[in-house]
């Protein structure tokens, strides 16, 4: 059967690009990059290739000295344009020149007054799930991989990086010269470029962000070389050279982005504390599941992001003890349960797997948050089933035996299969993946530090607060246990004194925030207002947004207004956050 990925118009039939030479400049004034590509294919090709592209400007094609006959002849509003190339004539090279829009859902172009520093603009690229597509004509699915090299141009008082290995272009040119020699689907190219600063944490490791913030990034992720040493013990050999960091602004929607060599992180990250280490973490694992092993398409996210998951809690076992892994378990099984609850016990988008009839073309659909707990619970499932030395032996060839290529869930289950059949003898492998919410039995985290949680969750239900000496040395995962654990509506009063006893002021954790902000709203704190809009404001990070704005739109009070705030704050916020909120005002009819 042919191979048909549903969130993108590639047919591998027509071929596979295999590798691309990009010349890049950034135009600031305009919001667009224009680019010029040469792209080289695994074989000859003879007739059409279909690429994937969003509002591209395509002014040349040319192959082997001629013109390239092409045309945009399908068009779709999740898909975007179906570029079509033809006139192929065993050809393996082709150029092709465009230009990028500056509605462009890639790519977050930045005034001055929106960076810490004021004086310079930035801009910066998320790819995932299927948005390389608006930066350049691809086969933007990632069951196709490709190296590439890149010249790009900026203002000179910028930096330009990419998610490649870097090269000096001359000083003070505003040239700066990339290569990628490892294998890449789109989703994972990243460009950024803005005045920043760099500092080595070690050999292999370096972060790079705004002068006002480089050295507390330094200092918050400066233990980022020892993750990378327990990671290599668990997964094996790091394959992609070095693991640099990039801090990008506060719109930025997600907690990190696995771009490999060059992480980007969200500045929410940065407590002063170091508490949001296992970002870092999960970021780094994403190096071998799901970037040097990849999911073939968005049905099988929970291959990249379930693995990630179990990587990070292994590697954090390590590095903070079992007592903080069993705790954030918990949390993640509560979590677990509030997502199946709303998507509805039998939704399709609760399995594993997401099912073909399920989410369709938009591969941000498929990439749910079940994909990292439910998965990770699975695995840990296998875990069990054979004990841990047999597990990790396996965790290592199968990286090995899978490096650099992308695979299904099938592919993997016939491997898992293969190596290790007693799992199959003792774990409903089929219920995990292909069936809707949780199986009935499996192997429920427990963890002491949850148990003072729900206690106090208890002495709260029956009129009594925690006091601030009870809650002072929580673990971040006990306050987020707690605050996820209140009843969703409690007396504003409640609500004016948990803020205090929490100190979540002083403890300056936005997902704390998140959570308080969405019990402020539903219990009717109508002076909150003002620091909420102010929330949405300075916030992206998608998992603290989206809490307040369920909240918003389904109290009374507020369900009004909940279109105008976001109207009030769209141009702060990157298009991926601006189509997902729209998304969601839509589904409730505002």
């Amino acid at each position: 059967m042919t191979f048909r990925d549903p969130t993108s118009y590639t047919d591998l039939t027509q071929g596979r690009i295999k590798h691309i030479d990009f010349h890049i400049q950034a135009d600031f004034s305009s919001r667009t990059l224009e680019i010029e590509a040469t792209y080289q294919t695994q074989e000859p090709i003879t007739g059409s290739l279909y690429l994937d592209s969003f509002k591209i400007e395509l002014m040349e094609a040319h192959v082997n000295g001629r013109k390239l006959e092409c045309e945009f002849d399908q068009s779709d509003e999740t898909l975007g344009e179906r570029l079509h190339l033809k006139g192929f004539d065993n050809d393996s090279s082709f150029t092709l020149k465009f230009r990028t829009s500056p509605e462009a859902r890639a790519l977050q172009w930045m005034n001055a007054s929106q960076t810490l520093g004021g004086s310079h603009p930035f801009l910066f690229s998320q790819c995932q799930a299927s948005n390389a597509r608006s930066v350049f004509p691809c086969q933007d699915t990632p069951s196709v991989r490709f190296t590439y090299s890149a010249e790009v141009e900026v203002p000179r008082e910028l930096t330009a990086v990419m998610a490649a290995e870097q090269a000096k272009g001359p000083e003070g040119s505003g040239l700066f010269i990339f290569n990628m020699p490892q294998p890449i689907p789109a989703y994972l190219f990243a460009i950024a470029a803005a005045h920043l600063e760099f500092r080595e944490l070690g050999p292999r490791t370096g972060i790079y962000a705004e002068p006002e913030v480089i050295e507390a990034a330094a200092w918050e992720f400066a233990e980022t070389e020892k993750t990378m040493v327990e990671a290599e013990k668990l997964l094996g050999p790091y394959l992609w050279g070095r693991y640099d960091m990039l801090v990008l602004p506060p719109s930025f929607p997600f907690g990190g982005m696995e771009n490999p060599r060059l992480t980007f992180l969200t500045p929410t990250s940065i407590l002063g504390t170091r508490g949001q280490a296992n970002l870092v973490t999960h970021e780094l694992a994403h190096a071998w599941t799901g970037n040097l092993v990849t999911n073939a398409t968005w049905q099988d996210f929970w291959l990249n992001e379930g693995w990630t998951t179990y990587a990070e809690q292994r590697i954090t076992e390590i590095l903070e003890g079992k007592d903080a892994v069993d705790l954030n378990s918990v949390y993640d099984e509560k979590r677990t349960f509030e997502i199946i609850e709303r998507a509805g016990v039998d939704s399709p988008a609760t399995c594993l797997k997401v099912p073909k009839e399920g989410e369709g073309k938009d591969g941000d659909s498929m990439t749910s948050q079940l994909a990292y707990t439910k998965g990770s619970f699975f695995l840990k499932e296998c875990e069990y089933a054979v004990g841990r030395e047999r597990f990790d032996a396996f965790i290592q060839k199968y990286m090995k035996s899978f490096q650099f290529q992308s695979i299904t869930t099938e592919e993997f289950l016939d491997f898992l299969k293969a190596e290790l059949p007693e799992v199959f003898e003792t774990v409903d492998v089929h219920t995990w993946i292909y069936k809707p919410g949780m199986p009935e039995t499996w192997h429920r985290p427990q963890s002491h530090l949850y148990d003072e949680v729900e206690k106090a969750i208890a002495d709260v239900a029956q009129g009594k607060l925690p006091t601030r000496e009870q809650v002072k040395d929580w673990h971040r995962y006990q306050m987020l246990s707690f605050l996820q654990g209140l009843p969703r509506i409690i007396p504003v009063e409640v609500c004016k004194r948990l803020e205090t006893i929490l100190e979540l002021e002083k403890r300056n954790d936005d997902h704390f925030y998140a959570y308080f902000y969405a019990i402020c709203v539903a219990s009717g704190y109508k002076e909150i207002m003002h620091r909420v809009e102010k929330f949405f404001e300075k916030i992206g990070r998608m998992l603290y947004l989206f809490p307040v704005a369920r909240a918003l739109i389904e109290t009374e009070w507020t369900r009004d207004q909940a279109r105008l705030l976001f109207e009030r704050v769209r141009e702060k916020h990157h298009p991926v956050t601006v189509n997902a909120m729209e998304g969601l005002l839509k589904r409730a009819g505002l």
